[in-house]
Parts: C-alpha cells; structure tokens; sequence
C-alpha cells in the first residue's frame, strides 16, 4: 500500500526505499513464524515441558494476531503428524510475506539486484517454484518433514525456503546500503526522522569506539531507517549468515533481536548487556543446516529518558565487535585455562574494551605456545594445561596480559616479533616466580604457627582462671589450624604442577605438624584448667610454652628472608635467614631440656594421675611442634642453599 500511494503522489524516489523497508519487516515476520513452527512441533513432542508463546517477538516483528500467543501451547501430536491450530493462515503469511520479501528485488534494474548466483534459477521463477512446494495442512494437520522442508537451509543441492529468505535477506541489505539517503556516522540511512539521528549517532558513537579492535576482519555494517512509528538499525556483526542484530527503537523502548549460530556466543552477548538489566525472551532454536541450529532471543530495555536511551544505544553499539570470531577465541584457549575460566577471560577483554582480536591475528594459541616452548623448560610436559602448572589465577593474569599486549602492539603498528618478545618475557616472569609464591604460602603458613603458638603461651598463663577461659582460646586454634590446613592443600597442588620444587612439600608438611600439636595443645589446656592445676610444675610449662613462642618467630623470620636471599645486595638477608635457622635448631635443643623438666616436676608435684597425664601430653606436644619447625627449617636451609650454589 505505501509504495502505492507514494506512486499515485507523484513520490516515485521515495517507492524502493519504502518497498526495502517492507521487505525487511517481511524477513522479521517470515522467521518468527518458522520459528514459531519449529517451537510448536517441539514442545508437541515434549508436553512436559513448558511452553514459551513468543509473543514478545511476535510484537518485535510488528504481528498483532494474538491467536499466535496460544499456537506453540495448542499443537498436538498425532500419529506421524502434528496438529497445529490455525497453520493454514500461518503458511498463508509465510507465502504472502516472502512475495513482499522478493518485490524490491524484482522491479530493481539487474544491475541493482545480482541475486542468482551461476547456476541458479531467476528470483521470481525459483519463489513460485518453491511456494508450491508449501504444504497444505488440511484440517490443521502438519507434517513435520515438511516443516524441517522449509526451514532448513540448501543441502545437497535441494533449495528451501529458508535459504531463499536467506539470499532475498542479504541483498536487500545490499540494496537498502544502496538506496542510502546519506551516511550519518558511518551507517547507511534513508528516511529518518529528526528525532531518529541523535540516536543512530549515539549507537555509532560506541560501535566506532570499539570497531578498530576488530583489525582486517570484516564486519559492523550498519544500516538505520524508519519503519512506521519506530527506528530500525540493522548491524551485520561478522562473515555468518545468521549472525544479525537487529535493533527496534519505539519510544524509550528499545528492543534488540539477536540470531547466532553458537548458544555459547548468544548468552555471551546477554551477559555483556548485564549492567542495563535487558530483559530477555527465552532463546529459540532453528534448523540452519544438515542439523546444525541457529538461535534467537530478544531483549527488551525501557529507558527513564532520551539520555539513557541514547546511553544504552551507545553501549549496545560498542558491544558488537566483542562478537566477531568469538567463539574461535574461546576454542583457541582450550589449552590453557578450564572452561568457565575461558568465558571469564572473554568477558574480561570485553568490559576491558581490550577484545581477543588482537590474540588471534598474532596466532592465537600458537603465539602462547611458542612462548611456553621458549620458557618452560622441564616445568611443562606434554599434555599439561598451562592453568595446572601455573595455576587458574596466575594463568587468567599472564592471558590478560596477553590480550593487552597484543591489542596495544596491533593499534600501535608494533612488529609481530615484538609483541612475542613482550609475551615471552611475561610468561618466563610467572615460571621463575613460583618459589616466590610458594615461599609467600610458607610464609602465611608460619605465621599461623605463630599465632598458634601464641595462643598456647596465652592458655599456660591463663590455665589457672578455668575451663572457660580457655574455650574461645581453643575456638581460635581451631580456626587458625583449619586455615593452616588449606595452605598445606595448595602447597601440594602446586608442587604436584611444578615438580622441581618439591622441596616445599615436606617443607610445609612439617610446618603443619608443628601447627597441629599447638592446636592440640590448645585443646588439652582446656582439659587441664579443668583439673584445676596449681604449685610449681607450672612454671616449666611457661617456659616450654615460651621456647615455642620464640621457635616460631624465628620461623616466621626464616621465612621473610628467604624471599630476598637470592636477590642482588642480599649478603644481610643471608645473614639474617641462617641466623634464623640457627636460632630454631638452639631452641629445640632447649625445648628437650625443658620437656624433662616439666616432666620431674610433674611427677613430684602433680595433684592426681590426671594432671600427671595432662603435664606429660602438653610437654610431648609442645617438644614435638618444636621438632617440627626445625626439620622445616632445615628442608628450607638446604633447598636455599642449593639454590645458590646453582646460580
């Protein structure tokens, strides 16, 4: 009708833009009812499941029959067919909509409209040809290989109407790009309104922003028009067919339709819309080809004002490049980080504007792994992914940088040798800082001895107040004996990655020897203000207790040194670190002294056989976690000294 009455008022430039435009909205309506279709044949066969009506997408397509809201619910299974109520008009549409789809095309000049491809027939002779081949659906029945018919794409060599849809789509692109009135910001668009163009200017503004990070790869073009009361921007993403946006803006609402190949990729891209709390429809799915699938949602987001529309116009726009060769990225990473860590990766270089384009133009994971062959040496073995020899966290932050440095060297037209040089570098710092960080474990480790250790002076000097003043003593220990044990799992892990230091397994497991006997006697304080101890065998416990004290400062020290000992200048550091470890075998010697003692005044002074028993417990604990942080000291003495010998 409108390119009728643009015809009869003398409009004629005005009749192919706006039979473009009505040949867009047919595509948006011809695949919401294949969709449609395919959702009602699918949940006939699953009943169980529940049924989603589509009727936010049948209102994006700009359909009012609200008899369709209830089609996907009322379609029923019968025998080898469906019954599906009300699909004669459906198929009706289909047919009527794809002659609309065709018009344009059809009264352009041939040199407008080069849509047979060598060895296909005419546009108009192959619609005829395959709306003849719709099925009837008498009585509302349907079979559903006739839909599967439809909907699918060419496949040896046997056209369809979805293919058809698909080619008539991507010309009319072409033509719409054509018929461009202007280009506003980069986008093609004709026929807008002034209340249109600070919004297509808005959603060009962050697609310009981010489109450099997509390098040589093709992609982004965009088209903006009106149709009827609302603006439509069309974004063809990337190279994939049915990879499109689709972008409806009727007021402050703004509706996003988005198609994808990869269902990984579709709930990538809500993900990135998270902080606009876009309200998303339940995905769809369709037969692409030979059983492959394609995906639809669409979001919906209603704006306070003109501001936050243009805002998420904006955002939405610099989203889109993120997109591109998404799914390759996340395949290349597989080598090196699980899968949930490999999203987040992805989803960090998009909120970051840093993208993965960069990483795949300079090779991907090729590029990571002639890294690792250059650095590596014996701390990786064939087979081994790069998180389980450096760990998920230092990984995730050595491929961060990856990103970046790939990114900024392509932006800044750096050399590709100098961006690997950059990498390799990067990676060789996170091999050679691994006895740092298992240091740093040891370290924390220790100072949980320390605070055990504390805790077991404090309980000796308050055993005399009661059971209940060492309760929350013991609730502490506890604690602090838990944390110790998680260090010690950790340590294992990354011993288990990087065999080379094994030294630090038996270096932690005797640390955490020492932390269990404190805890231990922690617990057996309680028991013996309990028995309400008194007289002079308390005196040598303070001092045990207090040995331990010392013993685990010194530990704590050992350790702090150690980190620097191998730095240049060290010579204090040295020093200091087997100052330490001396002091810890000297007190473990006293320890024994003080053991025996405990032991004679136990046995003369000792109320009952059980205060007897308990001094005995306690002297045994303590001399055992003393023992315990000299074997660690001296594990830690030789693994540093062998260092450097070696260096």
């Amino acid at each position: 009708m409108k390119t009728e009455v643009l015809a009869a008022i003398g409009e004629d430039g005005l009749r192919r833009p706006a039979a473009v435009n009505a040949a867009l909205a047919a595509n948006d309506r011809i695949k919401f009812a294949f969709t449609l279709l395919q959702a009602a044949l699918a949940h006939a066969d699953h009943p169980e499941q529940p049924a989603d009506n589509l009727r936010r997408e049948r209102i994006a397509c700009g359909i009012d029959d609200l008899d369709l809201d209830g089609l996907i619910a009322a379609t029923r299974r019968q025998g080898s067919r469906y019954l599906v109520p009300g699909v004669p008009r459906l198929l009706a549409r289909i047919g009527a909509d794809l002659r609309v789809m065709a018009a344009p095309l059809l009264a352009a000049p041939p040199s407008a409209a080069p849509l047979p491809a060598a060895g296909h027939p005419e546009v108009a002779a192959r619609l005829d040809a395959l709306l003849t081949t719709m099925p009837v659906a008498e009585n509302d029945l349907l079979d559903a290989g006739a839909v599967a018919a439809m909907t699918r794409l060419r496949h040896g060599g046997v056209d369809s109407l979805h293919q058809l849809v698909m080619d008539l789509h991507k010309e009319l692109n072409a033509l719409q790009a054509g018929l461009a009135q202007e280009t506003l910001e980069g986008a093609a668009v004709y026929a807008l309104a002034e209340t249109d163009r600070p919004r297509v200017v808005a959603f060009m503004a962050g697609l310009n922003r981010t489109a450099r990070l997509k390098g040589d790869h093709p992609g982004l073009g965009t088209t903006a028009t009106r149709s009827g009361d609302r603006l439509v921007i069309q974004n063809d993403i990337g190279t994939t067919d049915a990879h499109v946006i689709v972008v409806h803006v009727d007021g402050l609402v703004v509706s996003v339709t988005y198609t994808d190949v990869h269902p990984e990729r579709l709930a990538f891209f809500q993900s990135l819309l998270e902080r606009y709390q876009t309200e998303w429809s339940t995905a769809q799915s369709g037969t692409l080809a030979a059983g492959a699938a394609f995906h639809l949602a669409t979001g919906r987001y209603t704006a306070a004002d003109e501001a936050g529309c243009r805002a998420y116009l904006e955002f939405l726009g610099s989203r889109l490049v993120f997109l591109i060769d998404w799914n390759r990225a996340r395949k290349q990473l597989r080598a090196f980080l699980p899968g949930a860590a490999r999203l987040a990766l992805l989803r960090w270089a998009a909120d970051q504007e840093v993208g993965h384009r960069g990483f795949l133009e300079l090779g991907g994971a090729r590029l990571i792994n002639q890294a690792i062959e250059a650095t590596a040496g014996s701390a990786m073995h064939f087979g081994d992914r790069l998180s389980d020899v450096l760990g998920v966290p230092d990984t995730e932050a050595f491929l961060r940088f990856v990103f970046r440095a790939a990114t900024d060297g392509l932006l800044a037209r750096r050399s590709p040798s100098f961006v690997r040089d950059r990498v390799r570098a990067e990676l060789l710092h996170h091999f050679s800082n691994e006895e740092r960080r298992l240091l740093q474990l040891a370290a924390e480790h220790a100072a949980l001895v320390f605070e055990l250790a504390s805790l077991t002076r404090d309980g000796v000097l308050a055993v005399t107040g009661g059971a209940d003043s060492l309760e929350k003593l013991a609730r502490r220990a506890h604690r602090f004996e838990h944390d110790a044990d998680q260090l010690v799992i950790d340590a294992r892990e990354a011993v288990r990655r990087r065999p080379e230091y094994g030294a630090f397994r038996p270096l932690i497991e005797a640390s955490d020897d020492a932390a269990d006997e404190l805890e231990e006697a922690v617990f057996l304080l309680g028991m013996l203000a309990a028995a309400k101890p008194d007289g002079p065998v308390l005196g040598p416990l303070r001092t045990l207790a207090g040995l331990l004290d010392e013993a685990a400062r010194e530990w704590v020290k050992a350790l702090g040194h150690a980190t620097h000992v191998r730095e240049p200048g060290a010579a204090d550091d040295t020093d200091d670190f087997l100052t330490a470890i001396d002091r810890i075998a000297a007190l473990e010697h006293q320890t024994d002294d003080a053991e025996r003692a405990l032991t004679a005044a136990a046995v003369r002074h000792a109320a009952d056989f059980r205060q007897l028993h308990l001094y005995a417990a306690l002297g045994s604990k303590l001399e055992a976690a003393c023992d315990a942080l000299k074997h660690a000291s001296l594990v830690l003495r030789d693994h540093i000294l062998a260092g450097l010998a070696s260096g």
